[in-house]
């Protein structure tokens, strides 16, 4: 299966009123769009919620609210999903 790929600057035009949704190829560059920001990750096995600290390579770092980190392989990535202020 072909997936599109998408940029963060894609992504961040994508206007819902409450979450923005990305899907498809995920770039390290497109990832690196969303330092800081609050985001959840979904990969086949599960999803994880919390703040983009860092992308490496081949795997990105979130800081989940107890404050641990999660690194996650970015070619495992399915779905981000950049969650609004107000969510939180």
């Amino acid at each position: 299966m072909e997936r599109d790929v998408c940029t963060a600057e894609t992504m961040l035009n994508l206007h819902y009123s409450y979450t923005h949704l990305w899907w498809g190829w995920v770039s390290k560059e497109a990832l690196k769009g969303l330092v800081n920001r609050n985001i959840i990750i979904t990969t086949r096995f599960s999803g994880v919620t919390g703040q983009l600290i860092k992308v490496k390579d081949d795997y990105a770092v979130l800081q989940e609210a107890g404050d641990s980190l999660v690194y996650i392989p970015i070619k495992s990535i399915e779905l981000v999903t950049l969650v609004e202020e107000e969510e939180i």
